[in-house]
């Protein structure tokens, strides 16, 4: 997401150097306050100083702090409150928040204005302030009125959904009774969701500002929220920090060999995690309704894994931290089912207490989730699919067991975010999360992200000591010379998108192909001819425009042995990945080449990938194919790809039928 503040970076400095001039006597009294406060991290007041600034000087309305997970968010709220209701004569706020886990965590640091209080956040004098700022939570079967009674109004965005009876009815008290009102808008990567966006656009008659916060804005769909962002802290900010605000990440990986991940699904099909990407993608999209369970065997190995580094973590909690916590390990599964498989085992296997929290879970469950680590929880493991991922803040989680694969960068971050809280603050204790993975999960993108170090070829019993070797200090990244920013102008004028005119002239033919697995099955690829290998037996020269036509044989180049043998092209494990590679590329070619989207990127590649099995592999995998099976398959890429291309509508007929089929069968 574009950083709107970063051409007023200088003018910002020499604000806050001058002791914020142009702002009104109370904005300023107030911010000499917050500077006095000690509580707060130098990041929290810099966003806090930045929406003060965009607000005063720039008449900002709608912005946005992307901050890392474990920032102090809320904190950051509260005083944001605090200054509106000081200085701007604002008295009633609307704080928002995507689902249940998040609210509850809200409500905690609301709740008898303990984040107010806590913190100060009030000038002397102002401090009876702190006496409007009262909790209503809207949630079903709350009465409205509270919203009038009450100075801050909580509850998930669905409480004011014009679709239900309840939030029908808190959106006309708001629209009706309140006069003006300011909008926190918490993960508001959610924002872009149509209803949400809709009910804050009807808001925005009676809002005088809206912060939203996140630590991701850009979402897996390539939206983001319409507010203008203001503020990066981001991971590798955090873990610059001395003292840490935020834990380090350790990366435990199981020796390949010692670890084959391997599934089955409710119908007993098999396959390996070579076979699996497509069912990967399906899964992180919610598209898939199939149950594929982890095999017993890899499971078993891997929790054996994670309770390994659980040992270690409790160890280092008493050692480092004089028991100051207690270490819980949070394990994330593909599916429902793979989630109980996991609790299963842990319980029946491991002798460990579990608890396992999906979306069937009931209320008990989730708030058993909320007190994990706690001294009256008797769990020291919880399993869940994708259900504790944003706003569930247990600092205990000390140990997490990747048991699936993630491709977004985005659900990747929530995920780790739920092991990034500190249990020990303030000192210089090096708390670090261990994250146990697979190599074949592919995450290597994720652990750049986070600065984690990776640790290979563990195994059952494979033990470090307290003193662990952790990722090195990361350094931060700061704006040194603002005025050497190169402003870019805002684009003028409106795009015209509408290109019906330019189009209505091209005809495009496409056959249609009902029978397309039976053209697939009639291609052939003939013989196998490579050319690998070329050598230049001389070169001739011969001078021009010379009376003696002379002419020069030139020594031929020499051969160099190693361009004959490519290491790559004899490791299976490599070979493999670049076929799947190949093919996933000449996939997303051949959609596009049709005008297809992406998102059938997924099932398109499982239908290549069957093809290639077919003529090329013996009917084997990927995992199982021989090399040369597999060069034979990389040999023959160039006429697959003009085979379809000789076929126009083949692609289209191979996702039109794929579709007709699954909506007949619902």
């Amino acid at each position: 997401m574009y950083n709107s503040f970063a051409k007023y970076e200088q003018d910002f400095r020499q604000w806050k150097d001058a002791d914020f001039p142009d702002v009104g006597p109370l904005t300023r009294d107030f911010l000499e306050h917050l500077k006095a406060l000690g509580k707060l991290w130098a990041h929290q007041k810099e966003a806090i100083f930045r929406a003060i600034y965009v607000y005063e000087l720039l008449q900002m309305r709608n912005v946005l702090l992307n901050i890392v997970t474990g920032g102090g968010k809320t904190a950051i709220i509260g005083a944001i409150i605090s200054w509106l209701k000081t200085c701007h004569n604002i008295h009633k706020f609307l704080v928002l928040c995507p689902n249940t886990i998040v609210r509850d965590r809200l409500e905690y640091d609301f709740r008898n204005t303990k984040v107010f209080r806590e913190f100060g956040f009030f000038p002397s004098g102002c401090e009876h302030y702190t006496n409007d700022l009262g909790l209503h939570l809207m949630e079903p079967g709350s009465a409205p009125q509270g919203i009038l009674e009450n100075g801050i109004i909580l509850g998930n965005i669905h409480q004011l959904y014009p679709s239900n009876i309840n939030g029908k009815r808190n959106l006309a008290y708001i629209m009706n009774y309140v006069e003006e009102i300011a909008i926190f808008n918490d993960e508001a990567h959610n924002t872009p969701a149509p209803e949400y966006d809709s009910v804050l656009h009807l808001l925005s008659k009676k809002v005088k500002f809206r912060l939203d916060t996140t630590a991701t804005p850009d979402r897996a769909d390539g939206k983001t929220p319409d507010s203008k962002m203001i503020f990066e802290y981001s991971i590798a900010d955090a873990q610059a920090e001395v003292p840490p605000i935020i834990k380090s990440v350790v990366v435990y990986q199981p020796k390949v060999s010692f670890v084959q991940l391997t599934y089955t699904s409710d119908k007993g099909e098999k396959r390996t995690i070579d076979e699996m990407d497509e069912e990967f993608e399906k899964i992180e999209k919610g598209l898939t309704s199939t149950q594929w369970v982890t095999d017993p065997d890899p499971m078993r190995k891997q929790i054996k894994i994670a309770l390994d580094r659980l040992d270690e973590q409790k160890r280092r909690a008493d050692t480092l931290a004089g028991g100051k916590y207690r270490p819980i390990l949070f394990v994330v599964a593909i599916c429902i089912k793979d989630a109980e498989s996991a609790r299963d085992m842990l319980e029946k296997e491991f002798n460990v207490k579990t608890l396992l929290v999906t979306e069937k879970s009931d209320e008990e469950d989730r708030e058993a989730a909320r007190i994990l680590g706690k001294k009256d929880s008797p769990y020291d493991a919880v399993v869940s699919v994708l259900m504790l991922r944003e706003g569930w803040d247990v600092p205990e989680v000390c140990v997490i067991l990747l048991l699936r694969k993630f491709s977004s960068r985005v659900y990747g971050q929530q995920v780790i975010g739920r092991g990034l809280r500190l249990n020990v603050r303030e000192e210089d204790t090096q708390e670090f999360c261990a994250m146990v993975d697979h190599e074949k999960l592919d995450h290597q993108w994720l652990w750049d992200i986070v600065g984690a170090k990776v640790k290979k070829d563990i195994v059952q019993g494979t033990l470090f000591g307290i003193e662990d070797d952790l990722p090195p200090k990361r350094k931060p990244q700061i704006l040194v010379n603002p005025d050497l920013l190169i402003q870019i102008p805002e684009p003028t004028g409106d795009e015209d998108t509408n290109f019906l005119d330019d189009l209505e002239n091209i005809e495009v033919i496409q056959d249609d192909y009902p029978n397309w697995k039976e053209i697939l099955a009639g291609f052939e690829y003939g013989p196998e001819v490579e050319i690998s290998r070329v050598e230049i037996e001389k070169v001739l020269g011969q001078k021009l425009a010379d009376e003696t036509n002379f002419i020069e044989l030139i020594e031929a180049p020499g051969f160099s042995p190693e361009v004959r043998n490519k290491p790559e092209e004899n490791n299976e494990i490599i070979l493999g990945e670049k076929l799947k590679g190949t093919i996933r590329d000449i996939g997303s070619d051949l959609l596009a080449e049709e005008g297809i989207g992406s998102d059938e990127l997924g099932y398109f590649y499982g239908v290549l990938m069957d093809h290639i099995r077919e003529k090329f592999l013996d009917g084997k995998t990927v995992g199982t194919a021989t090399l040369e099976n597999m060069k034979h398959a990389l040999n023959h890429r160039h006429t697959l790809f003009h085979n379809f291309k000789d076929k126009p509508g083949l692609v289209t007929s191979i996702v039109k039928y794929k579709k007709e089929l699954n909506y007949a069968n619902k």
